[in-house]
């Protein structure tokens, strides 16, 4: 299932760049959850130990998340307000 995730997320953001930093997010569910500033989006997975572990995938410069399509697009739109809950993906 893991293994899975990440590969319907390495084709879902196109030309993203990986950071493991969480920019103050954190995780409380398993699931992937947008960057309340559009630049990316956070994944949480459950780690070895049981515990939630984030990782942040970031979009290409001149791109944002677009929540609508689930993927990094032209910045053709306005960020959104956050959103609390899980996106499907």
């Amino acid at each position: 299932m893991k293994l899975l995730v990440t590969l319907v997320l390495v084709g879902l953001v196109q030309a993203a760049v990986f950071r493991d930093d969480s920019h103050g997010f954190e995780c409380y569910a398993v699931g992937a959850f947008p960057d309340p500033d559009c630049l990316g989006f956070h994944v949480c997975q459950l780690g070895d130990e049981g515990d939630l572990v984030e990782s942040f995938y970031e979009c290409a410069e001149g791109t944002m998340y677009d929540f609508k399509h689930k993927k990094c697009t032209e910045k053709s739109f306005e960020c959104p307000k956050p959103i609390n809950k899980p996106i499907k993906i």
